[in-house]
């Protein structure tokens, strides 16, 4: 099996050029990498990869991992201090982590460790993808996104479409029940969706993955079998509007549309 060392991630985080003070949203699939010398189990490897990041933006930085449940979605009840995330094993890490803060979004929380945790976690506008969410204060702090074992697609970009007003998307409530200080209470959730009896509005991020490839903003640096890739959420977010203009459906799975 392919190995590597944890002053091979602090290399590849400089690589692509993550700074102190930054902000970080990063996807990961951290067991594509191979074997990291000296972690004897996802715990170490998961606090390996963390203590990396937050060497690397410092203390005025703060990484930020997507602790998805769906749980409104799926009609199921949700706590911000005890319902697992869906989304692998590192915010499952985080997520547990005594310094870490987690947000009250039952579908799309996020967790973060850093100096602007509480900021990105403490408030909760109901809307996953509008005005007010956590994407729209990410952006505005100039926030960073890094994909470890992805290609450049990011649930960033339903902020982007919705922002847009895309012609395949539109608002959804979901209605469900959530923990808050201990007690269950009734509340609401808005995502951002496609109708799914139509699958050729659903997500496609191939040729996005392709365009930002090209782009002076994109970083990438090999680790392990895998890779690291960065971009910044401004700029990201200023390429895809721009191609949405003359492409509107360039993000779905059939971008050629007769109608």
């Amino acid at each position: 099996m392919i190995s590597y060392t944890f002053e091979d991630i602090l290399t590849a985080l400089k690589a692509i050029k993550l700074k102190e003070g930054q902000d970080v949203f990063v996807h990961s699939n951290l067991g594509y990498f191979g074997k990291l010398q000296g972690a004897e189990n996802a715990q170490e490897l998961c606090e390996a990869f963390t203590d990396a990041f937050l060497q690397t933006i410092g203390k005025t930085g703060t990484l930020i991992l997507p602790a998805f449940t769906y749980s409104f979605c799926h009609g199921e009840v949700y706590d911000a201090c005890t319902t697992p995330t869906k989304c692998g094993m590192f915010p499952e890490y985080l997520r547990n982590r005594m310094d870490a803060r987690r947000s009250y979004d039952p579908n799309f929380s996020v967790v973060a460790v850093g100096a602007r945790a509480e900021e990105y976690t403490a408030q909760w506008t109901h809307e996953a993808f509008g005005e007010g969410s956590f994407w729209e204060r990410f952006l505005a702090n100039d926030g960073q996104i890094v994909c470890m074992n992805f290609d450049c697609g990011s649930t960033f970009v339903h902020y982007v479409e919705r922002v847009n007003q895309v012609p395949y998307r539109y608002n959804k409530a979901f209605n469900g029940t959530m923990v808050v200080e201990g007690k269950e209470a009734r509340d609401y959730a808005v995502h951002y969706v496609y109708d799914n009896t139509r699958p050729q509005d659903g997500p496609e991020f191939s040729r996005l993955d392709a365009l930002v490839r090209q782009q002076p903003f994109f970083f990438r640096a090999a680790l392990g079998r895998g890779n690291l890739l960065h971009f910044p959420a401004q700029e990201y977010k200023a390429l895809i509007t721009e191609t949405l203009k003359k492409r509107p459906y360039f993000l779905t799975k059939t971008e050629e549309r007769e109608e």
